[in-house]
């Protein structure tokens, strides 16, 4: 457990030292949610076509799923293309800290970063727009748990694929704008076709996006998007579990 705890610390430092991986996976979420605020006219007022409600409202989720995927999707992959490349991996396998010890830490230190950039994004949308708290916090902790094991299960496969810090990036950011287009960056998803949101319901960032709103908002999330995301969590995981190679 020392070990594993030392390596969480060492990992945590090296990501405090990455200022664009520290920005956008921290600050990033808080940041937009207050610029879309503050920036865009009527951002914080009811909309006809929100059938009343605010831009602000619905952008809150998709802001905090953004963060999700910015630290699964795009940090998280390059620094396993990273340390296979340069044979850390290899190293590591020799000692009596295993390879597998350094994957947890990675997973610790971006789960944190998570937490704490979505607490610093909802502190923003409540303080400066008067957006509630999360009114069914239960729930609320639930599906940000199964959304940030969804996608950082998804980086993990990645990782695995990746045999350099560009693959990794690469594969990484191939992956990265489909999924934030069907979690509804671009169009939310509340005023999305129905064909095309059923489409985004069967994707972790959709799911996630929809269940984090839902729990926001007092009602509980539907049993497809919590399904959806577990099974992500679950089968994408054990692909990469297998596909993992250290070298």
């Amino acid at each position: 457990m020392s070990a594993t705890m030392n390596l969480t610390r060492t990992e945590g430092k090296l990501f405090l030292r990455d200022p664009i991986a520290l920005f956008f996976g921290l600050v990033f979420p808080a940041v937009l949610l207050l610029a879309l605020g503050y920036l865009f006219p009527g951002f914080d007022e009811p909309a006809a076509d929100l059938d009343g409600a605010r831009y602000i409202d619905v952008y809150g989720p998709i802001a905090l799923v953004l963060g999700l995927a910015t630290l699964g999707l795009v940090t998280l992959p390059p620094i396993l293309g990273t340390y296979r490349q340069f044979g850390i991996l290899r190293r590591l396998r020799t000692t009596p800290v295993h390879p597998a010890r350094l994957l947890t830490a990675q997973l610790v230190v971006h789960l944190a970063v998570a937490v704490m950039a979505t607490a610093m994004a909802v502190l923003a949308v409540v303080v400066a727009f008067d957006v509630p708290f999360p009114e069914s916090p239960l729930w609320f902790v639930v599906s940000f748990l199964l959304a940030a094991a969804s996608v950082f299960a998804i980086g993990l496969l990645i990782g695995a694929l990746a045999r350099t810090t560009t693959s990794g990036q690469a594969i990484g950011m191939a992956v990265y704008f489909p999924m934030l287009f069907f979690a509804g960056v671009w169009i939310p998803r509340t005023i999305m076709p129905d064909g095309l949101r059923t489409i985004s319901d069967l994707t972790p960032l959709g799911s996630a996006v929809q269940a984090i709103d839902d729990s926001w908002f007092g009602a509980t999330p539907d049993v497809m998007n919590l399904a959806v995301m577990a099974v992500y969590a679950v089968v994408v995981g054990f692909i990469a579990v297998k596909m993992f190679r250290w070298e």
